[in-house]
């Protein structure tokens, strides 16, 4: 049984670990914060396999693991750093030019400034469904809530984001 787990836990490991990272370094703010947020989750969900009953794919009990312990570490944290979503969104792009470089930066440092006035259930959602490209339902199954819910948050978040940045508009 425990090299099954292990081999079910290392594919999945496989699979969702990038993922992951790019969730938590976003929510947490550095790449250290959050490779040590990815060890801590994938030994929870190790130390949980048993457990896992089957209510839902493993990967959704993955996220849910997840999304509760960033959500921990952000309630023991004071506030929030800022996180460059150049990394995060994958916007650096050898091709480009030195001043292309630099205006996309620039945009990533204004766009992370405005995501980090969100709440973390707020930013969580939005990371999910903008960065991940998840669908509704299985961010719903995430975050244990409703499509509505879902729903709501993002629309929450959009609106918020808009105006946040609407004065940056030429």
């Amino acid at each position: 049984m425990h090299s099954v787990a292990t081999d079910e836990l290392r594919a999945l490991y496989e699979q969702y670990s990038g993922r992951i990272f790019t969730l938590a370094r976003y929510a947490l703010g550095s790449p250290v914060a959050a490779e040590d947020a990815v060890q801590s989750i994938f030994l929870k969900a190790f130390q949980n396999l048993g457990r896992f009953r089957g209510e839902s794919e493993k990967g959704t009990w993955l996220w849910r693991i997840a999304v509760n312990h960033v959500s921990d570490e952000l309630r023991r944290r004071k506030r929030a750093e800022e996180v460059p979503l150049e990394a995060i969104l994958g916007w650096a792009d050898e091709a480009r030019s030195p001043e292309e470089r630099r205006a996309v930066k620039q945009i990533d440092e204004i766009v992370a400034r405005a995501l980090l006035e969100l709440s973390p259930k707020l930013r969580t959602v939005v990371v999910l469904r903008y960065v991940e490209e998840m669908p509704y339902d299985e961010i719903a199954g995430i975050l244990g809530c409703s499509i509505g819910t879902v729903s709501s948050r993002l629309a929450r978040a959009l609106t918020k984001l808009e105006r946040i940045l609407r004065p940056l508009r030429s």
